[in-house]
């Protein structure tokens, strides 16, 4: 029997993009809190993942937790497979539901975002505008294979679709569960960190947390060698029989920052920008509603 005190009991769901690793980093911070090495364990979205168990999903990341009251994980592409991922939480914990940090950016500028992360990461070769234009088809082509890994590429105008993928955590889980904050609250990040150490009834630690620059806008240096850190090889799975995991992902992430530049994003065309506020309008009022906060700024004419 797996201990709960060796599984997550909150999440910072998403959505990706939003800023859900600075809100990881000050989290992270908090002598009470404890997150596993790696930011996104990813097990409840990817298919292969998921079918190990969680009694692997347990000792692999949260077997060193060492009785910390809140456990968090922070997979920001589980908003967007709420579908499957809310049942698969709600399996895991029927009757101690978690708790659930959820950050929301304005649409356009959020797809603006994870188009230049998807270049930063070498799998996007298109521009903005085709990328959109090929959408559906491109995940018309690639969705049994994206669904079966959880993975959310190609999917910009889909990604900010807010209301439609909370609505299945909504259904399974308490309205009291849930703590909505928008990008905005970064801004102000000693009432961020007040905010959310209250909602998970944590020690004020404030004054010890610091800000930090999470997730800079940048692209690799060298593209070749960013993929070969990013994939799998049949090196790196040599290496795992010799080198423990903590310390091999320690050295990739280092790697990874190493080979990075700073890159300032080109500005979002305007008319882009137009078309995607007006497509997500509907939706924005809708999630509007479900969250409590005033989203006005980002639907107005």
């Amino acid at each position: 029997m797996i201990s709960p005190h060796k599984l997550p009991n909150f999440f910072i769901l998403g959505a990706a993009k939003a800023g859900t690793t600075s809100l990881f980093d000050a989290l992270s911070q908090h002598r009470q809190v404890y997150f596993p090495l790696v930011k996104e364990p990813a097990f409840f979205c990817d298919d292969a993942y998921y079918a190990r168990g969680l009694g692997w999903y347990s000792q692999t990341y949260y077997q060193a937790s060492g009785g910390q009251p809140a456990r968090g994980e922070a997979t920001s592409r589980y908003l967007f497979w709420g579908e499957k991922v809310a049942a698969r939480i709600h399996l895991m914990s029927p009757s101690n539901p978690p708790r659930f940090i959820v950050i929301f950016r304005e649409p356009a500028s959020l797809v603006h975002s994870f188009y230049w992360n998807s270049v930063r990461e070498g799998r996007e070769p298109l521009a903005l505008e085709d990328a959109l234009e090929q959408e559906s088809e491109r995940l018309a082509q690639h969705s049994a294979q994206l669904k079966v890994e959880g993975q959310i590429l190609f999917a910009y105008s889909r990604i900010g679709l807010y209301a439609q993928q909370l609505k299945y955590y909504l259904e399974l889980f308490p309205r009291g569960q849930f703590l909505f904050l928008l990008t905005e609250d970064l801004k102000d990040f000693s009432a961020l960190t007040k905010k959310m150490q209250s909602f998970l009834e944590l020690d004020d630690y404030s004054a010890k947390i610091q800000p930090t620059a999470s997730n800079s806008a940048a692209l690799p240096r060298s593209t070749t060698w960013h993929q070969w850190l990013r994939n799998r090889s049949a090196l790196k799975d040599i290496l795992k029989f010799f080198v423990p995991f903590n310390l091999r992902h320690r050295l990739k992430m280092s790697a990874l920052e190493l080979n990075l530049k700073p890159f300032q994003y080109p500005a979002l065309d305007a008319a882009i920008k137009r078309r995607l506020q007006a497509q997500y309008r509907d939706e924005i009022i809708a999630l509007e509603k479900m969250i409590g906060r005033d989203l006005s700024a980002w639907h107005k004419d």
